[in-house]
């Protein structure tokens, strides 16, 4: 950057953007890999009472008979359970207990679609990155493109499953209210071991999941002749996930923020490819520039900054506590020798780097107020245009798109704050 914050190549631009959109990408995908996990343990937990009470098919109580367990009472105890847990999900939350279970299967595959989906867009950044001078050929271009637009529409889909997830703790919550002495006297009272010449084989449980299939194979080999038997063998799944789907709210809220940037990124990775490609207009190359350098350029600046200083401040003090090792007598000649031209080069190169940051800073202090300025304008008429077009048409067809522009706004606001700190 020399002289004017516009008079960066478009391939440094380009390579910066995808590095921002590959850290936010990452954010995210850390985030969606916890709650898929807790997604994963619930839709094993929920299968407990919703495979295992059925009356037909392989997936029902039927299909204990392969293991000796039709007269036993945990036969009885999960049909409780699942009648009970049907009507106090209901209750608590308004929806029925299979509705819930099939969201959360749902919703499960929906967060491992999404993160191998967020896979694309690493690899289009790893791919930038690895490009001779960032250049990015035509053909190149409109495919990612086609990628960028695929993971924008993805993001919209997936986005609505997030608000249903944050409620499942109340899913839980509901379970773990039923009463065991009611399971017990639902299900018949207390209960004998399985005859071991009743324990024929897995035939029938062609109709479980492999969680269930595990604890029931494990019911083979001990005593449910108490309460608390019960509840270790068929409440313990929803004891062992309470803790982690009460974090989703939290994990949702703040996934909310992450995708929201992400959105931004992909808006204005899609405008700045269109500009390189020669699909917009001079106004609106010049509008798209602006905003990638306030919302995109400035931000990572002020990031790189804080590293290279970390990094000078790092550098100076090895030298400071070698040379102090040597002087005490705690550190060789030849260590020293090695050590002092090894810092000494990378502080060289440390400085340097800093210095070309710090160049980069000056020119955002003189150009940076109006660049921010010029893009408060025309995100403000942006949403003036959609308010108006609201009133005029008497429908809402925009809100996405309003969303967008004011989390853009947002993004504005902080990088006044970062301006402010260089």
């Amino acid at each position: 950057m020399t002289g004017d914050v516009m008079a960066v190549r478009d391939a440094v631009v380009l390579q910066t953007s995808f590095l921002a959109l590959r850290r936010t990408v990452a954010a995210v995908q850390a985030d969606c890999a916890e709650v898929a996990e807790t997604l994963e343990a619930l839709e094993e937990a929920l299968g407990v009472v919703t495979q295992g009470g059925g009356a037909g098919g392989g997936g029902g109580v039927q299909a204990l008979a392969g293991f000796g367990l039709i007269g036993l009472p945990i036969a009885g105890a999960v049909r409780a359970v699942k009648g009970l847990a049907s009507q106090y999900v209901k209750q608590q939350t308004g929806v029925p207990l299979s509705t819930w279970a099939a969201f959360v299967t749902s919703a499960s595959g929906e967060f491992q679609a999404y993160l191998a989906e967020l896979d694309r867009i690493s690899d289009l950044a790893e791919k930038q990155r690895q490009s001779p001078d960032g250049e990015v050929d035509a053909t190149r271009m409109r495919k990612d493109l086609k990628v960028l637009a695929d993971v924008r529409w993805r993001t919209a889909a997936w986005k609505a499953v997030l608000g249903r997830v944050a409620q499942l703790g109340q899913v839980v919550d509901a379970i773990l209210q039923i009463d065991v002495q009611a399971v017990e006297a639902e299900s018949g009272g207390a209960a004998e071991p399985a005859a071991p010449e009743a324990s024929t084989g897995l035939a029938g449980l062609s109709g479980f999941g492999g969680t269930l299939q595990r604890r029931i194979k494990d019911v083979q080999h001990r005593t449910t002749d108490r309460s608390s038997d019960l509840r270790e063998w068929v409440m313990r799944p929803f004891l062992d996930v309470r803790d982690r789907v009460r974090l989703l709210p939290t994990q949702v809220g703040r996934l909310a923020q992450e995708v929201g940037l992400l959105e931004l990124f992909l808006e204005l990775e899609t405008a700045e490819l269109s500009c390189l490609a020669g699909h917009l207009g001079a106004d609106e190359t010049r509008i798209v520039r602006l905003r990638v350098a306030a919302s995109v350029l400035l931000p990572e600046l002020v990031h790189n900054l804080g590293v290279a200083r970390t990094t000078v401040t790092e550098v100076e003090g090895y030298q400071r506590r070698l040379e102090a090792g040597r002087l005490d007598g705690t550190v060789a000649a030849v260590a020293h020798a090695r050590l002092s031209a090894e810092y000494a080069q990378d502080l060289e190169r440390a400085r340097v780097g800093l210095a070309d940051l710090e160049g980069q800073a000056e020119v955002w202090r003189r150009d940076g107020p109006e660049i921010l300025r010029a893009c408060d304008e025309w995100a403000t008429t942006e949403l003036d245009v959609l308010a108006a077009r609201r009133i005029a048409e008497q429908a809402d067809k925009a809100a996405d798109r309003r969303t967008l522009l004011e989390r853009e706004r947002s993004r504005l606001v902080e990088a006044r704050a970062l301006l402010a700190t260089i």
